[in-house]
């Protein structure tokens, strides 16, 4: 009789515990167990102003998502389309005005000293320096030559540099006015940039890690 009873309260626990969660039930539960996290971060990286782990490693901003810069074809680099011209390597990217001021000529520099500290990789980068104002002054024109000679320079008219100005923005800053450096990759993608204030150390380490980590480009 002891046995019975025994066997019978077992039986009972057993279907309690098998009732306690339909099979369609659990599904939904280890579905919500295996996705939560997934969710958490697509909402982390997509409200506000985006959210990255405290231990990224990138030094730079993301763009997220990565930014397809597809111009207009009559946006041109001596007889390249400048879509054309930003396949193929890495590039950095400043955007500015024809006197290049100050911060210019120090985003320039940060350009080039992150390019030369690429020892071997060096050649896979390229530079840009885009104007709206027409023609480079003079002035500018000798400080390139003697201190920038290998980077390349597209000037716009006003209303193209409108037109190219509307791939690059970010936020409400106009970006002839935001200082920023900005990294396209060799598909032509925006996918990161700095700001004026950003310490240069932190596009030379993020680039050397692009250029280790791609083979492209």
């Amino acid at each position: 009789m002891k046995r019975y009873r025994f066997r019978s309260k077992l039986s009972t626990a057993i279907a309690r515990q098998r009732g306690f969660l339909s099979s369609k039930q659990a599904f939904v539960l280890l579905a919500l167990i295996f996705l939560a996290p997934t969710f958490v971060a697509w909402v982390m990286h997509n409200v506000g102003d985006g959210w990255q782990p405290q231990g990224s490693t990138n030094r730079g901003l993301l763009v997220h998502p990565a930014r397809p810069l597809e111009l207009p074809q009559e946006l041109v680099y001596g007889d390249r389309p400048v879509t054309e011209f930003l396949q193929g390597k890495w590039t950095l990217v400043y955007i500015g005005a024809a006197d290049c001021g100050d911060a210019c000529r120090q985003n320039l520099y940060k350009m080039r000293q992150a390019r030369i500290a690429q020892n071997e990789n060096m050649k896979r980068v390229q530079r840009l320096f885009i104007t709206g104002e027409g023609e480079v002054t003079q002035e500018l024109a000798g400080f390139l030559a003697s201190e920038h000679p290998r980077m390349d320079i597209v000037t716009l008219v006003p209303k193209q540099f409108e037109r190219l100005t509307g791939f690059f923005s970010i936020d409400e800053t106009p970006v002839r006015e935001a200082g920023r450096v900005y990294i396209v990759d060799p598909l032509g993608n925006l996918m990161m940039y700095y700001p004026p204030e950003a310490d240069p150390r932190g596009l030379l380490k993020d680039l050397k890690k692009l250029l280790k980590s791609s083979r492209i480009g």
